[in-house]
């Protein structure tokens, strides 16, 4: 990963942009649509620039850009589309210790500029090294047509009602009335005109009256270290599981996939103190789902002790070493 992607305040940010065409407006297009003031050195900017500047949207400064201009500043973007011009934006900022993106330029660049699909505030920035633009934006129109327009109306409502979801347990518990609230209530709110802050009310009163939690325990194993080769339920269990128990030699690629907020617990041979069983029991008191992912197939011992425990336990097939070596040897 040459570039590290983060999300930007920009609530108080000043962005500088040097450059009036084209590339200017491409970019400006993009940077109105959040709070920063925006500042744009052109001695001679496009007439949009120019409404833009009378809108009060952004300030028009009609020289060029100096060194003392970028105290204070928190991101720079050389848009000249001239070479010598992009290259002295680049040294006044870099100078200045302020990140600067000049355009069409990665080389030169501090930081890239992704594609984006804004469901505010849900966002979603799609990156490819600066190297494959028309994949970038393949990728955004496949997840355009996904992620509809709702999106961003069910997370505002949300947002203003979280403090008062918080009366549910941290986990699953929570984890599960926002999901029924984006996958199925939420949107059918919407869709027939309810009143979204309604919906979430009498939608915490059924979890509420929900309470009662069932300790529960996912058995899982894998022969191979490549991630696509993952059961679709296996991955599921990743992304949701609350405790992820497994193998000292489970990839580390595939421990990637489950929720970074998760518990992470390797197990480093076969004598586990206390033994597994109890392990996973413990683990999963209050409700919390505990995956256990094992190199190996699951024995039917350890099913059934846990069973015994009165856990409520889940077991996903998984694929052998030798089915994986006969597909690479068939590639």
């Amino acid at each position: 990963m040459q570039h590290f992607p983060i999300f930007v305040a920009m609530q108080d940010a000043r962005v500088l942009l040097s450059g009036g065409g084209d590339a200017a407006l491409a970019k400006l297009r993009l940077l109105l649509k959040t709070p920063a003031r925006i500042e744009v050195f052109s001695r001679t900017p496009a007439e949009e620039i120019r409404t833009w500047h009378r809108q009060g949207r952004l300030h028009l400064i009609a020289r060029d850009l100096q060194p003392g201009d970028l105290n204070g500043a928190t991101l720079v973007y050389a848009a000249d589309e001239d070479d010598a011009l992009d290259a002295r934006t680049e040294a006044f900022a870099r100078a200045a210790g302020v990140l600067v993106n000049v355009v069409d330029n990665l080389a030169a660049s501090a930081f890239i500029t992704p594609a984006m699909i804004d469901r505010a505030p849900v966002t979603i920035a799609i990156g490819t090294e600066g190297t494959a633009p028309v994949l970038a934006r393949k990728i955004k129109a496949e997840l355009e047509e996904s992620l509809p327009v709702v999106t961003g109306v069910l997370a505002r409502a949300a947002a203003a009602f979280r403090t008062r979801a918080e009366v549910l347990a941290h986990g699953e518990p929570r984890r599960a009335f926002w999901s029924d609230w984006f996958d199925r209530t939420g949107p059918a709110a919407h869709a027939t005109g309810n009143d979204l802050e309604k919906a979430l009310t009498e939608l915490l009163t059924q979890h509420l009256n929900n309470t009662a939690t069932t300790d529960r325990v996912t058995l899982a194993w894998s022969g191979s270290d490549d991630p696509d080769l993952l059961v679709m339920k296996t991955r599921r269990a990743l992304d949701q599981a609350d405790v992820v128990v497994h193998d000292a030699d489970i990839a580390p690629q595939i421990l990637e996939l489950a929720r970074r907020e998760a518990d992470f617990l390797p197990l480093h041979g076969p004598e586990t103190v206390p033994p597994l069983p109890q392990l996973l029991a413990r683990r999963a008191e209050g409700g919390r789902h505990v995956l256990y992912l094992s190199t190996c197939p699951i024995p039917v011992a350890l099913i059934a002790s846990l069973q015994a425990i009165g856990l409520q336990v889940t077991e996903i097939p998984g694929i052998p070493a030798e089915i994986e070596l006969k597909k690479r040897g068939q590639a």
